[in-house]
């Protein structure tokens, strides 16, 4: 699902941008600034566009990302067995051996990793991961499932990161990363700001000669608590969140770009775990809304939260999946449509 003008409408938007483009020689780069609260997906989305403007990864940073990615995996299966421990999830004798040898384990080899793809499998741990909401997984249920399903590929001598593998590295963004790359003539600077607490002190440094801010919001999180102090909801802090930056000085002119993101996993959860069970007034819109899917009915829910306590001049949103390449580089010319259009001050 998208939330994209029609086809011939959003074509037509297109070409007079490219026109506009043709004509402006003296043309700047645009700087977009990547904003959402921790583990929202603003990283994975600044990696599609290096993906897809730019020659990709370096071999240098591929392999950097290895143990990561090791680190990643065995982290991942030491809190699902934390997690039956906590809550008395019983595992068979063999089962246990297994657990004790992974929470002893440092590093993925390939015995430590045959361990985990069994253990992976047990009942057991398959009933603490469908309480995931509970616990604080690296990269959410969706890259859980990644990793488990690949441990032992991951610890092989020989192995490389995937450009999937590399989509779904867990690793949190301390101070700011760039990209800079070019669309269709137009030169952008995208710039990912680490959204965890700690981090957002250093976001008022990045708010000069900003274009646009692609504000993320996971979808997924609205039964989920913060990582930092476990007892707030991830969805209420990244509305309050995106409230106050809506309405600062010096975004509040700024074109805001709201992108509702993990929408495949957000998907799958409603099945299990529907709206209605965190939002009050959720079966009320439900009723009254033309839609005629959870899934359209959520999204719609979910927006209209953020378009509520929005104080700035103009709002464009789009649903999302950061995984998904080509609904990436179609979210984006949409973007850069909608900036250009500020910039060149037209009306569409």
């Amino acid at each position: 699902m998208s939330c994209f003008s029609p086809k011939s409408k959003q074509t037509e938007r297109s070409k007079e941008i490219e026109e506009l483009i043709k004509v402006d020689k003296k043309r700047k780069i645009f700087k977009l600034l990547l904003l959402g609260t921790g583990d929202s997906g603003k990283s994975t989305f600044a990696k599609q566009m290096q993906i897809l403007h730019t020659k990709g990864f370096t071999d240098e940073r591929i392999r950097s990302h290895i143990p990561i990615i090791r680190i990643n995996s065995i982290d991942t299966i030491k809190i699902l067995i934390t997690a039956c421990r906590d809550w008395q999830i019983e595992f068979t004798p063999e089962e246990q051996d297994q657990a004790e040898v992974i929470m002893l384990a440092v590093t993925l080899t390939e015995p430590i990793a045959h361990h985990i793809a069994l253990l992976w499998k047990s009942i057991a741990v398959q009933k603490a991961f469908m309480q995931h909401h509970r616990i604080q997984l690296p990269g959410g249920a969706s890259t859980t499932d990644y990793y488990m399903e690949n441990v032992e590929r991951f610890a092989k001598e020989d192995y490389v990161p995937t450009t999937p593998d590399m989509l779904r590295v867990k690793h949190k963004t301390l101070g700011v990363a760039e990209i800079q790359f070019t669309v269709n003539g137009s030169e952008f600077l995208m710039v990912d700001v680490g959204g965890q607490r700690s981090e957002r002190k250093k976001w008022l440094a990045c708010f000069n000669d900003v274009a646009a801010v692609i504000y993320l919001v996971a979808l997924n999180e609205y039964d989920m608590l913060m990582e930092e102090d476990d007892s707030t909801n991830r969805m209420e802090e990244s509305i309050k969140l995106f409230q106050k930056l809506s309405g600062s000085q010096w975004l509040r002119e700024i074109p805001m770009i709201l992108f509702l993101n993990k929408s495949d996993i957000f998907g799958k959860k409603l099945e299990t775990h529907p709206l209605g069970q965190c939002f009050v007034d959720y079966e009320e819109f439900s009723r009254n809304s033309t839609r005629t899917t959870d899934f359209e009915k959520g999204c719609d829910y979910i927006k209209e939260q953020y378009s509520a306590v929005f104080n700035g001049s103009r709002l464009y949103s789009f649903i999302t999946c950061a995984l998904d390449t080509k609904n990436c580089e179609k979210v984006f010319l949409a973007i850069r449509d909608a900036v250009m259009a500020k910039v060149f001050q037209t009306n569409f």
